[in-house]
């Protein structure tokens, strides 16, 4: 019962709600049933019923004493899920909106802004910042032995999952071709060419251009990321770029 419950944590419920919903899902019905296979107190396990019929994930049956509760369809739990993706959705805008209020330059004030990000732990979360772009677009110059294949699947399929469903169309540069299921799996949205042979292995930083923005990603081992938020800096990466992809061969 170790992954159910880890589940319903992840959803929000409380561990007394976690506890008396597997009861009831288990066969039990009233909160007597309940106290006898959870060990609760009385207090706990009312407050939890309450908080699980709140939720839509328990109703009482009838009116006959003692009360007794059957478990809603576990569909009802794509209901919360989607409640939360919604505030999710809601707190990004949020945040988006503050990010273009913060950063926001005075007229005449061209000054670059660079961020440095050290740890695995901030450098994925600065690539997958990438992802909310307000350009829907990313170029991107890639390494073979780069972050994304060396930390690993899990990572790869979130971030791309995340790119399709925001809709964000990627042109890739690479310096060696990689497995042909990859491109199958990975990159359905997006354009390949192979970099003139001269590149290959001679690198191993992944760079991304997107907005005003150039990131630069460490191979795994390294371990860090380098933001340059610069309308001219974007603008000389971006004509570096499109020399490069005129002179690369299409997959």
């Amino acid at each position: 019962m170790e992954q159910p419950r880890n589940t319903l944590l992840k959803l929000g419920l409380q561990e007394s709600e976690v506890d008396v919903y597997l009861a009831m899902f288990a066969g039990a019905r009233t909160a007597s049933d309940v106290i006898k296979t959870t060990g609760r107190s009385r207090p706990t396990v009312y407050y939890a019923i309450s908080a699980l019929e709140r939720r839509g994930l328990l109703s009482k049956t009838g009116l006959a004493e003692p009360s007794m509760w059957r478990v809603e369809p576990v569909s009802r739990l794509q209901t919360i899920v989607a409640e939360r993706q919604s505030e999710l959705d809601a707190l990004r805008d949020e945040v988006t909106a503050l990010n273009s209020i913060v950063t926001k330059q005075p007229d005449g004030d061209h000054r670059p802004q660079v961020s440095f990000y050290e740890g695995v732990t901030a450098v994925r979360s600065v690539i997958m910042e990438a992802v909310y772009c307000h350009g829907r677009h990313i170029d991107s110059i890639v390494p073979k032995q780069n972050f994304f294949w060396q930390f690993g699947e899990e990572f790869v399929t979130h971030y791309v999952s995340t790119r399709n469903r925001l809709g964000v169309r990627t042109r890739n540069l690479w310096a060696e071709k990689i497995d042909p299921g990859i491109i199958q799996n990975y990159y359905q949205r997006s354009e390949i060419r192979m970099m003139p042979a001269d590149f290959g292995g001679k690198f191993r930083t992944t760079v991304f251009m997107y907005d005003t923005n150039v990131l630069y990603i460490s191979s795994l081992p390294s371990g860090y990321a380098l933001l340059v938020t610069s309308v001219e800096h974007h603008e000389m990466m971006s004509a570096m770029y499109d020399v490069i992809w005129a002179a690369s061969a299409a997959t």
